[in-house]
């Protein structure tokens, strides 16, 4: 039987958050853009020249759901490179795929797989990216960690999340738009209400700047930058991972 309703927090159950993510996939990436007024465009712009990918590079999208920026990716190693896409959705991945064929990005490969266990072997790319897929993992540690072995010794880790801003004023703005006018817009738009209720609710719930930065340190990345954008309602984060110690 299929599951219905969201999570209550972030990292919840895979295949709860997996079935939640199917039934929005349709309407995904016109939400995206609409929700954010465009600048989801520009937020996987700047994670792109972060990953400082050059043509003939490998790379893979964690969490990567319809590909916006694995698309990104694939435009920075051009032909002679490669990007993985991977998701757990596989209706993300049909869609994936589907905007791979219309758009002739041969170098971009959609795959099924669970971040918690990346199917590749140490070393296997240039840089590994995240974007908007940290509160929907069970362990955000554990992913990074993997993230981390993927990836070549001098190579990136970029990781692009919502937060919640600090700013007086505008934070209350933020809170009303999030939790008010976007569940509301989702809700009409998708059919599935409880599904961008949960997004704010995990947004709230999720870790803070610091607390990411530190994971990422412990996973082996080195020299993490910290990119506010908009205020703080995203943040990257993008480190180098460090020569491993035999």
């Amino acid at each position: 039987m299929a599951q219905t309703g969201a999570p209550d927090t972030p990292h919840g159950e895979p295949a709860l958050v997996a079935a939640m993510f199917g039934r929005i996939a349709p309407s995904y990436d016109l939400l995206n853009h609409l929700l954010s007024f465009g600048l989801d465009y520009r937020w996987r712009a700047k994670a792109t020249g972060l990953a400082r990918l050059r043509p003939g590079d490998r790379a893979i999208d964690v969490a990567s759901g319809t590909g916006d920026l694995a698309f990104s990716l694939g435009r920075r190693v051009r032909a002679s490179g490669a990007v993985v896409g991977l998701d757990l959705a596989r209706e993300m991945l049909v869609i994936g795929r589907r905007k791979a064929a219309g758009r002739h990005a041969t170098n971009v490969d959609f795959q099924h797989g669970d971040a918690m266990h990346l199917p590749y072997r140490d070393g296997a790319f240039r840089a590994a990216t995240m974007a908007f897929g940290g509160r929907n993992v069970p362990d955000l540690a554990g992913a990074f960690r993997e993230m981390a072995r993927v990836v070549a010794p001098g190579g990136r880790i970029v990781f692009l999340e919502l937060n919640r801003p600090n700013l007086p004023g505008f934070r209350h703005l933020f809170d009303w738009y999030f939790h008010t006018f976007s569940p509301l817009i989702g809700g009409l738009i998708s059919g599935d209400r409880s599904a961008y209720e949960y997004l704010p609710r995990s947004v709230d719930s999720f870790e803070s700047v610091g607390e990411i930065r530190q994971m990422l340190a412990a996973a082996g990345a080195a020299d993490v930058e910290i990119h506010r954008l908009l205020f703080g309602v995203a943040v990257i984060h993008a480190g180098t991972v460090a020569a491993r110690i035999a």
